[in-house]
C-alpha cells in the first residue's frame, strides 16, 4: 500500500519566497490498485509524484510504501529515490539519447548488476510487451515519440518496481496504441 499523509513542497522563488506547489495532500492506494491523481495544470500533480518518487525533497508530511517508511518530515527519514525500487515515467520520454533500445531499458538492471542473462531475457520481455522487441538495435532518437514514451515504460517495467508512477505517460500516443 502507498500512503501519503500531510504531504507539503516547496521550492524557492526568484525572491527567495516560498512557491507552495503541494499543499497538505494525504490518500491512501491498496495494493494492486491504480490510482489517479486529476487536476488543472499546475495543481502539484506531477510534484506529488516527484515527492513519491524522491525526486524532490518535501517540506513536511509522510510518505509509506509497503510498510516502509520512505520520506518523514518529522523522523527526518529520506529514503534516496534509488533505494526506493519505485518506476517512474515522466511525459517528456527521459530516454538516453546516446544509447540504443535496449541498453536504454537494460540500464536500470545492468546498474543493480544483474547477470546478463537475466538481463537479456526480462528486457526482451518487456519490449515485446511494449511491441518494441523488433528495434533493440536503433538508437533511442530515430524512434518516434510513441515508440519513445513505449521505451521509457518498458525502461520502468523492466525494473519490476514496487511501485509504478505514470506522469501522462501515454499523452504522446494515438488512441489505438493506448488502449
Amino acid at each position: 500500500m502507498l500512503s501519503v499523509r500531510s504531504l507539503f513542497t516547496e521550492y524557492a522563488n526568484e525572491r527567495g519566497g516560498a512557491v507552495k506547489a503541494v499543499q497538505n495532500v494525504s490518500f491512501e492506494v491498496p495494493e494492486g490498485k491504480l490510482f489517479t491523481l486529476l487536476g488543472p495544470s499546475g495543481c502539484g500533480k506531477t510534484t506529488t509524484l516527484r515527492s513519491i518518487a524522491g525526486l524532490e525533497k518535501p517540506t513536511a508530511g509522510e510518505i509509506e510504501a509497503g510498510g516502509r517508511l520512505v520520506y518523514s518530515s518529522d523522523k527526518r527519514i529520506f529514503v534516496a529515490p534509488n533505494k526506493r525500487n519505485f518506476g517512474m515515467v515522466f511525459q517528456s520520454y527521459a530516454i538516453w539519447p546516446h544509447m540504443n533500445v535496449f541498453q536504454n531499458a537494460a540500464f536500470p538492471l545492468e546498474v543493480r548488476r544483474l547477470a546478463k542473462k537475466d538481463i537479456r531475457d526480462r528486457v526482451m520481455r518487456v519490449l515485446r510487451a511494449v511491441a518494441l522487441d523488433a528495434l533493440v538495435d536503433r538508437d533511442a532518437t530515430k524512434l518516434s515519440g510513441g515508440q519513445q514514451q513505449r521505451l521509457a515504460l518498458a525502461r520502468a517495467l523492466v525494473m519490476e518496481p514496487q511501485l509504478l508512477l505514470l506522469d501522462e505517460p501515454l499523452s504522446n500516443l494515438d488512441a489505438k496504441l493506448r488502449d
